[in-house]
């Protein structure tokens, strides 16, 4: 959630908030999910740092766990767990023997939209399995992100990756190429085949096929998830930056942040203390 802005130029930062200071109907801004050493973290700590009226606190919200690609696959192999290895090996040879085995990529399918409804078929099927809606239960986001892959194909920054046996879609992975970097966004899988960890074995794919073409990283999105942790090597941190104004309000802010009650407020129930959600 970080400010879109044209060459990197943060003096609108600065006008937004010299704006929001005209009005009286405020006392917190709280900006979620900034990523560590971004141009929006840098311009926050030096607006807040020039404002007296502002009083600026940076809490970690998420961690996001990323793989710093190297230079061969052999060398990223060697930093997974031997368990991990042995897994990825024997399930491969038991799916070779079993099936055709192959891996492929939305241009070889008639459309992207045809690739897309597939994805979203498998996303579904694995979500309901587990008595959930799925993100993809909605026909208008459905609609959203058949038009986005469309734009994104067009422009070289789609990645929808396939794991097809005896030429049967069975795990499906969607994500985004942009300036040499791979982000992860949604997977899905047929749960018939989850014992052969199919999932696993296409992501593995596709981290050997973004070393072959040399990209520098692959981001696993926000929120360290255990199977994050079996393929992640580094990770950054997400924070909520709150802009307190001076007042009698961020008196008792600091009193509880020192506390810190609200941290464990806005940690365990998603609460924070504001008089109004800007």
């Amino acid at each position: 959630n970080n400010f879109i802005l044209l060459k990197k130029e943060t003096k609108y930062i600065k006008l937004l908030l010299d704006a929001l200071m005209e009005f009286s109907d405020w006392s917190m801004l709280d900006l979620r999910d900034i990523r560590e050493k971004s141009v929006t973290a840098e311009a926050l700590n030096s607006i807040s740092s020039e404002n007296e009226e502002l009083r600026l606190n940076m809490r970690v919200k998420t961690l996001c766990p990323y793989i710093r690609l190297p230079a061969s696959i052999e060398i990223y192999k060697k930093r997974l767990s031997k368990n991990m290895r042995r897994n990825l090996r024997k399930r491969m040879k038991k799916l070779s023997r079993m099936y055709k085995v192959k891996f492929i990529s939305q241009s070889e399918f008639n459309s992207v939209s045809e690739a897309m409804e597939i994805f979203f078929k498998l996303h579904q099927k694995r979500w309901k399995a587990k008595g959930k809606s799925g993100a993809f239960s909605s026909e208008n986001f459905r609609r959203f992100h058949l038009e986005l892959a469309k734009i994104f194909d067009e422009k070289g920054w789609l990645g929808l990756h396939f794991l097809v046996l005896d030429d049967e879609p069975v795990a499906a992975a969607y994500s985004f190429n942009y300036n040499m970097k791979k982000y992860g966004y949604l997977t899905g899988f047929d749960p018939d085949f989850g014992q052969f960890g199919i999932g696993n074995l296409l992501k593995m794919h596709i981290i050997e096929e973004c070393i072959r073409n040399g990209y520098k990283e692959y981001d696993l999105t926000r929120d360290f998830e255990p199977y994050k942790a079996d393929w992640a090597t580094n990770i950054r941190k997400n924070y909520t930056a709150s802009l307190v104004r001076k007042g009698l309000f961020a008196k008792i802010y600091n009193c509880f942040t020192r506390s810190n009650i609200s941290s464990l407020l806005y940690d365990k129930f998603g609460l924070h203390l504001s008089s109004q959600n800007l």
